[in-house]
C-alpha cells in the first residue's frame, strides 16, 4: 500500500460520488473531503433545508465545490426508485453511510429498514447510474464486530449494532458476487470531538477523550475507499490505532464479519424483503 495523506487526498476532478446522509455527521465530512479533492458530490438525504445547510458549510471551506442534493428517504423503500430516477449524473462511487438509531416502538424493525434494507435496495436502484468501474463503499461501525443476530433485545444501541453488521455483511457479500465493493468503519467518532461546521455542527468546549476522535477523522476511511487506486474490492478499512482512531489502514476481515454463510443468509433475506438483487442489477449493467 502507498502512503496516504488524509489532508491531501489525490485529485478527484471528473469523479462523481453520492453520499447517503451527506448532510450531517460522518457523511457530511465524507462529502466535504471529497468535494475538497475536486469531486462532484451528491448529498442524499430527506431534508432539502439540511442539505442546503451542509452545502453552505462545505462551500465556506471550498467555494468552488460542485454539490447537489438528491431527495432520499431510506426508510421508504418504494420511493427509492423515484429518487434514483432523479439522478442526472453518472456516479463513480456511492458511499452507503447514513445510519439512524431509533428509540420507541419497533426500534429493531425501523433501524434495520433504514440502515440496511434501504441501502440494499438503493444500490440496486442506482445500477443504471453507476459507471462501469464504480465503487460501492459501505460504512459500517466498530460495534458491529460484537453484534449478535441471535440476541434480540430491544436495546437501541444493540439494535443499531445488528443493523450495521447486516450492512457490513452486505458489503462483503456484494464483493464476493463480483461487484467492486469495499467496507469501512469510522472507529470511535464523537460529536464532542468534531470541529465546528456552522450551520451543520457546533463543537462543545472542554471535552477530551484521547482514545477516540471526531467525525472529521471518522470520514477518512470512507474517503480513502473512494479515492485510493490501490484499494481492492472485498477489503475492510478502519482507523489505525486499536480500530478506534487515527489514519485509515487495511484491517483483516475476521470473526463474524468473515462468516460467509451468515452473509449469504442476510443477503437472501434482504432480497426477499426488498424484492431486488443489487448484485444482479449491477452485473447486468456491466
Amino acid at each position: 500500500m502507498t502512503s496516504w495523506d488524509v489532508h491531501r487526498p489525490p485529485p478527484a476532478e471528473g469523479r462523481t460520488a453520492l453520499v447517503t446522509g451527506g448532510n450531517a455527521g460522518i457523511g457530511y465530512f465524507v462529502a466535504e473531503q471529497l468535494a475538497g479533492a475536486g469531486a462532484t458530490v451528491v448529498l442524499g438525504c430527506r431534508s432539502a433545508d439540511r442539505a442546503a445547510a451542509a452545502m453552505t458549510a462545505i462551500r465556506s471551506r471550498h467555494p468552488s465545490a460542485a454539490l447537489s442534493h438528491l431527495p432520499l428517504d431510506l426508510g421508504d423503500l418504494p420511493s427509492l426508485q423515484e429518487s434514483a430516477d432523479r439522478l442526472d449524473v453518472r456516479l463513480d462511487a456511492v458511499v452507503l453511510n447514513a445510519g439512524m438509531l431509533f428509540d420507541g416502538p419497533d426500534p429493531d424493525e425501523r433501524t434495520f429498514a433504514v440502515n440496511h434494507l434501504g441501502h440494499f435496495a438503493l444500490t440496486a436502484r442506482l445500477a443504471p447510474h453507476l459507471s462501469r468501474n464504480a465503487r460501492v463503499v459501505t460504512t459500517g461501525s466498530f460495534v458491529a464486530k460484537s453484534a449478535d443476530f441471535a440476541a434480540q433485545e430491544p436495546d437501541g444501541k444493540k439494535v443499531y449494532a445488528r443493523s450495521k453488521l447486516a450492512q457490513m455483511l452486505f458489503g462483503f457479500e456484494l464483493a464476493r458476487r463480483g461487484v467492486f465493493s469495499v467496507v469501512n468503519h469510522p472507529g470511535g467518532a464523537l460529536d464532542s470531538l468534531t470541529p465546528s461546521r456552522p450551520p451543520v455542527h457546533t463543537r462543545p468546549t472542554g471535552f477530551r477523550l484521547p482514545l477516540l476522535q471526531g467525525k472529521d477523522a471518522g470520514a477518512w476511511p470512507a474517503v480513502r475507499c473512494v479515492l485510493d487506486p490501490f484499494v481492492q474490492s472485498g477489503q475492510l478499512w478502519g482507523p489505525r490505532l486499536f480500530g478506534l482512531r487515527g489514519r485509515p489502514h487495511l484491517e483483516p476481515v475476521r470473526g463474524i464479519l468473515a462468516d460467509t454463510a451468515l452473509a449469504a443468509r442476510v443477503w437472501d433475506l434482504s432480497v426477499e424483503l426488498t424484492g431486488v438483487d443489487p448484485a444482479a442489477a449491477l452485473l447486468r449493467r456491466q
